[in-house]
């Protein structure tokens, strides 16, 4: 059985989406340098990208595109064969700590670094470009729609591809291409996780309790990646 939180959280986050939208849009209290367009601010990026997953989660786990709701978790549990859900081995709390350790914790930590440390405005793209390319990539082999490829396109594709313009154009000259690269495959790699550990769960590796805290360390991972990637580029400063 459901516990209220675990239907409802899509909503919940789909209301920080809209108040954190008008503090991107209506205000300069998420920007960290004011001093141009708030288009290239790191900081102001990051907040974007909280933002815009959020969007993501609620066409989810909220209502889809096609009018099911919680519509996500069936469509994992088809695609992986473990039966109709929520009757899948896959249980409802495991969804929520995938989402909200990343996207409610981890992603924000990152937006309020971005003030000082210019990377993490950046890091968590890595986990919208990864899920952009499961989306689409997940349509285009099925031929169908599924839930989250509507925020995917529209919202995903167009900040991802602007993020890695400004990372590559900006005026700090440390920002190497490499950098960026690491931060596309910390994503691959973190988005490849959640399936692997689902697979250690289903064969008896691993408990419900340890799947869920796997996903914890996970969302952990970009902040330890974010943190090796800063402190490269004062490395760089004192050469």
């Amino acid at each position: 059985m459901f516990t209220t939180f675990e239907l409802e959280w899509p909503w919940i986050g789909l209301g920080a989406a809209i108040v954190l939208g008008v503090l991107l849009f209506a205000g300069d209290a998420l920007r960290g340098d004011r001093s141009g367009s708030r288009w290239r601010d790191p900081a102001w990026l990051g907040w974007l990208a909280v933002v815009v997953y959020l969007l993501h989660n609620f066409e989810e786990y909220g209502v889809a595109a096609d009018g099911v709701r919680n519509a996500f978790p069936g469509t994992l549990c088809e695609l992986l064969g473990l039966g109709d859900y929520p009757g899948c081995a896959i249980q409802p709390d495991f969804f929520v700590y995938v989402n909200l350790g990343m996207v409610w914790v981890v992603a924000p930590i990152c937006a309020l670094l971005a003030r000082r440390r210019i990377v993490f405005g950046f890091v968590f793209y890595s986990i919208v470009v990864a899920n952009l390319f499961v989306h689409v990539g997940g349509a285009i082999a099925m031929r169908d729609y599924n839930p989250g490829l509507l925020t995917a396109v529209v919202l995903f594709a167009p900040a991802s591809v602007w993020a890695g313009i400004v990372f590559l154009q900006h005026r700090d000259p440390r920002l190497r291409l490499w950098r960026l690269l690491v931060i596309v495959a910390l994503g691959a790699f973190a988005n490849g996780m959640i399936p692997v550990t689902i697979a250690l769960y289903i064969h008896g590796a691993v408990s419900a309790g340890a799947l869920n805290a796997l996903q914890v360390v996970n969302a952990l991972l970009l902040l330890v990646v974010g943190s090796l990637l800063q402190a490269s580029l004062r490395s760089v400063e004192r050469t």
